[in-house]
């Protein structure tokens, strides 16, 4: 069925009639999840909003519910978590501002200040999503970020919760005559009791404060001798504080001074509150987004506690569950308090009816609560702790009838409370319904039990609804067997072990064992006999023939385990043989660079060959008529520049075939053989037969005759006749150099884009056409670049025997970027 994927348009209005009722909600514990959630937000107001949380209908709301929290991680992933510190809950400071002439005391105001603080953090969080993250930039819009207003709070604010001077030029005025008449009234004060003549009359010389006017402390036998107020005494009664006729002026005019100052402060916080108050709207509204931020972030870390992931949402036609695991025990799980076991469940429209049994305590129950309390936790949008590529179906109705619902107050017995339960649903079904049931027809006789639930599956499966139902009954297996649209399912039990393993198996029904939990629970075995005399004739059957289908099921999934541990195996196998592959490969590459490595050192002795060669033909030049220059000089250079063609050839070129194995007939050679040098893939004469207890060989190689010492292992004897040129020659002359002649007596060889290891094979061929033509000069063009090229070429120079000198390039010749080679002749 395809996938139906909500719109990203703007939200339409959720549906208002109760997709779950309070019971549903209680038995699937949404509750207790909704709690765990409000744990994890960061103030009471995105709590609130935490438990406030309830399931939708509508898959375009659910949708866009999902998106949001999907967005929301993907942003914190880009820029961190957000900090909201100080979001606290404004609207009883913002109810107070409705009177005229009502204020906030500046620890209000600071209260206010960081909330504003924190809305602006939030906006400039969310401001990322604009332009690809829909639902977080419609979140973004209903914040206003006030930063004037937040600025102008804290100028009002100052230390110890007072009012700031700065709030305005009058109360700064007030507070600095203020406090020039307290100086004042306090030095004349204090002028008073250094007076040495009262000095007797004064307890302390010391100036103190009572009811806001300055006084001094006096002796009360002394108390007729400083003139003034009494305004109060020690506990002893020993010390009067008097205020001297001489301060009651200051004092007033102290007392004035205060009373102006209060009222301008009051002023300003009239003043600020009245701003506040004009932003009445914007700060509720900032409130209730940072509410809902809040509460994404309580989700967003659920999401990361319960390594949940989205789940694809389809219409209330599928469920697949993979490995999804029950909420609740999942959260106890992260705080390593137990374990939980993910279970795989599916749903089909094809198979909308479960008919699940099985073992006592293997799960039947959980897995009910599982699918529900995951599809009102997807519902509500919050993540669910499911694998990636989960289908979760979005409901209508959601139904859940699970454990026991007697009522003693309603004079309700258990059957009775489940019989009505199944009755609302009846009257509830359709095609887009949930409904959980446990234990269905359970609680009064059997027979009559599994007739009544038989017919319940009926009607809801005629509507079309989704139904999970478990039960003990065998007659309900068999309806799950016989009915198109229903499958058995059943939760599996380690007979061995005595234990459930919580896993679903579908296409047949399990089987209660009973009396093997009775035995594990310690039942003496006369009693476990006992009852197994009781069952019928047709119970012992049926209860063979499950086990024996459990059995076989058990088998076939063994069989697959070990053909999957074959197919492991085999994958295995096929990437150490591709490793060995890349080994092989790795070690030929090493075989071919030795080889490289032994053909640069053959080339670096034929140089020293040729220089002597060089040297010869100079000094045999001085005798006239032995010998004429330009013959020898063409010999020796043709056959220089056909052994380094050789040489080269066979440095570069890739070995794209296994060579032919070396060494076979080599113990029958003599001297004068003509022999092929495997890795060097050169031909040569033997010059010498190989020596008892010796591996080597001397082998004159190329026209030039060079004399190399090669491994017997590395030669393979020619026929007779066979030529002992070298095999590259042909192509050597034919892989020539790309040369100009340039102005003057030299060439010029262009090398700019070369690397180095591609430009000295090519100075070393120019060099040598340089020498047959004649040419006195070779110009490298290298250009400037990093200098590595050109550093590489000068050096490669210096060293060699063709070269006399060279030197840079003058500005006419393109300077730095080129050198020019003086080549012997």
């Amino acid at each position: 069925m395809p996938e139906i994927r909500p719109s990203s348009a703007e939200p339409a209005p959720e549906r208002t009639h109760l997709c779950a009722d309070a019971q549903t909600l209680a038995a699937l514990e949404l509750g207790p999840l909704l709690e765990r959630v409000a744990s994890l937000a960061i103030s009471p107001l995105g709590a609130e909003r935490a438990r406030a949380l309830r399931p939708c209908s509508d898959l375009a709301v659910v949708g866009r519910r999902q998106r949001r929290l999907s967005q929301l991680r993907q942003l914190m992933q880009e820029q961190g978590r957000p900090t909201l510190d100080g979001m606290d809950d404004m609207r009883p400071l913002l109810d107070r501002l409705g009177p005229v002439g009502a204020f906030l005391v500046p620890e209000e105001l600071e209260v206010m200040a960081d909330f504003l603080s924190a809305a602006a953090r939030a906006y400039s969080f969310l401001a990322p999503s604009e332009g690809r993250m829909d639902e977080l930039f419609r979140l973004a819009n209903q914040i206003t970020a006030l930063p004037e207003l937040a600025k102008e709070l804290r100028r009002v604010i100052g230390p110890g919760h007072s009012v700031s001077s700065q709030a305005s030029p009058e109360l700064a005025r007030v507070r600095r005559e203020s406090n020039r008449a307290r100086e004042r009234l306090r030095g004349e004060l204090m002028g008073l009791v250094h007076d040495e003549s009262l000095a007797p009359a004064f307890s302390d010389q010391v100036v103190t404060q009572r009811g806001g006017r300055f006084v001094v402390p006096v002796k009360a036998d002394a108390k007729g001798r400083v003139t003034g107020i009494i305004h109060d005494t020690s506990g002893s009664g020993a010390t009067c504080f008097v205020e001297p006729l001489s301060a009651v002026e200051g004092n007033n005019q102290l007392a004035l001074l205060s009373r102006r100052e209060r009222e301008e402060e009051i002023k300003v916080l009239v003043e600020v509150a009245q701003r506040l108050a004009e932003q009445s709207q914007a700060l509720r509204e900032n409130i209730a987004a940072l509410a809902k931020l809040d509460c994404l972030l309580a989700q967003a870390r659920l999401a990361e506690r319960l390594q949940c992931a989205e789940p694809v949402l389809t219409s209330a036609g599928e469920v697949d569950l993979i490995k999804a695991r029950h909420p609740l025990l999942a959260w106890r799980a992260a705080g390593q308090k137990g374990q939980c076991v993910p279970i795989n469940l599916r749903i089909s429209p094809e198979q909308r009816l479960l008919v699940i049994s099985g073992a006592n305590a293997g799960g039947k129950t959980a897995t009910l609560k599982t699918l529900g309390l995951i599809t009102l936790m997807v519902m509500c949008g919050l993540p669910a702790p499911l694998e990636r590529g989960s289908r979760v179906a979005v409901f209508d109705t959601v139904a859940a009838e699970i454990g026991d619902e007697q009522d003693l107050e309603g004079d309700l017995s258990t059957f009775t409370a489940h019989a009505g339960r199944l009755a609302q649903m009846v009257s509830q079904a359709g095609p887009s319904a949930l409904f959980l049931i446990d234990e269905i027809g359970g609680g009064t006789d059997p027979s009559e039990g599994s007739a009544l639930a038989t017919a319940v599956l009926d009607w809801l499966g005629s509507k079309g609804a989704m139904v999970l139902a478990t039960t003990h009954f065998h007659r309900l297996k068999a309806y799950a067997t016989l009915h198109e649209g229903a499958e058995n399912v059943s939760v599996s039990f380690d007979r061995a072990t005595g234990q459930a393993t919580y896993q679903l198996h579908y296409g047949a029904p399990g089987f209660s064992d009973a009396l093997a939990v009775a035995a594990r629970l310690g039942f003496p075995s006369r009693i476990l006999q006992a009852a197994e005399t009781e069952l019928d004739q047709a119970e012992r059957q049926t209860v063979a023939l499950l086990r024996e289908a459990e059995d076989a099921r058990q088998q076939a999934r063994q069989e697959r385990s070990a053909a999957a541990a074959d197919r492991l195996a085999a994958k295995g196998e096929r990437e150490k043989a591709r490793q060995l592959k890349r080994q092989a490969a790795q070690e030929r590459a090493g075989a071919l660079a030795e080889g490289k490595r032994r053909v640069r050192e053959v080339a670096k002795r034929f140089e020293g060959e040729l220089s002597r060669l060089l040297g010869q033909t100079a000094e045999r030049q001085k005798e006239p008529g032995r010998v004429r220059e330009g013959a020898v000089r063409q010999e020796l250079y043709e056959a220089r520049r056909q052994a380094l063609a050789q040489v080269e050839a066979t440095a570069a070129e890739p070995q794209a075939e296994a060579a032919p194995e070396a060494g076979a007939g080599a113990a029958g050679l003599k001297e004068g053989d003509a022999v092929e040098l495997v890795k060097l893939g050169q031909t040569g004469t033997l010059l010498e037969a190989p020596s008892p207890g010796r591996d080597t060989v001397p082998v004159s190689v190329g026209v030039a005759g060079v004399r190399v010492m090669v491994p017997l292992a590395e030669l393979n004897p020619l026929p007779a006749g066979a030529h002992t040129q070298p095999k590259g020659k042909a192509a050597g002359r034919g892989k020539g150099i790309s040369v100009q002649a340039g102005s003057g007596e030299g060439l010029d060889l262009n090398l700019i884009g070369k690397r180095v290891d591609e430009a000295l094979p090519l100075v070393d061929k120019a060099l040598d056409q340089a020498l047959l033509a004649g040419r006195g000069e070779l110009r490298v063009v290298h250009g400037m670049g990093t200098g590595r090229l050109r550093a590489a070429i000068r050096e490669y120079l210096a060293e060699h025997p063709a070269v006399a000198s060279f030197r840079a390039g003058e500005r006419g010749e393109g300077g730095a970027g080129v050198t020019v080679a003086q080549v012997r002749q």
